[in-house]
């Protein structure tokens, strides 16, 4: 019985998959924010069932895997957010370049202010940046112990961050802005903090207890 409840809860996920990136890839069906909250909590669910219900699921090798199948659908998610989806204004257009810092957050304000755009669209490119990023403030440190270490984990997502508004620019899915930047950085900065602090410290070590469990995170 439960050899058969896993391989019905494989099947369930991988066509939950293929349907999640067909829907998400096809050009005429724009997919916002609520509706890929929604998908990516049926993602959770499947997966969650399919790694219960299998023997030896608390085992670190699985725990590990588990978190990586995750993080592996976060990343698809966040790729085509940044590159391919239309929900978000990607497609082929001149990408525009700011190297002022807090230049576009000021004018996001400012906009707001004057009515010229909605309170929805500032939320959607400011707190959205924010929340772009900010799971790797809680994949990175769990996945590989040395993102535990701030000199460590600062440069990594910068440097992610850099490279997703160079190749935007260059691909014209988006622009170069310092501004997304700064508030990538510091959503997953703030939750790379919030994981310092009891009882998600044990859990983020608790993914890794075979290897690296005991490094002290370094905040400098």
């Amino acid at each position: 019985m439960k050899a058969l409840t896993r391989v019905l809860s494989f099947l369930t996920l991988l066509a939950f998959l293929i349907g999640n990136v067909w829907i998400e890839l096809q050009p005429g069906i724009p997919v916002g924010v609520t509706a890929k909250l929604i998908f990516a909590g049926i993602f959770v669910l499947l997966w969650s069932v399919v790694y219960y219900a299998h023997p030896g699921g608390g085992s670190p090798a699985r725990r590990r895997g588990y978190c990586l199948a995750l993080f592996a659908y976060y990343i698809w998610m966040l790729l085509n957010m940044l590159f391919f989806d239309a929900a978000f204004g990607r497609g082929s257009r001149p990408g525009g370049l700011n190297t002022t810092p807090f230049l576009t957050i000021h004018n996001y304000l400012r906009a707001y202010e004057l009515g010229n755009i909605s309170l929805k669209w500032v939320l959607v490119n400011l707190v959205g940046n924010v929340a772009a990023f900010a799971p790797m403030g809680f994949f990175l440190p769990a996945l590989y112990p040395k993102q535990r270490n701030l000199l460590i984990f600062a440069p990594s997502i910068v440097g992610m961050v850099a490279a997703v508004e160079i190749l935007q620019y260059l691909t014209r899915t988006g622009s170069c802005d310092v501004d997304d930047l700064i508030l990538n950085f510091a959503g997953a900065l703030a939750v790379w903090i919030v994981c310092l602090l009891p009882p998600f410290r044990g859990w983020i070590r608790h993914v890794t207890e075979r290897k690296g469990a005991g490094e002290k995170w370094k905040k400098q």
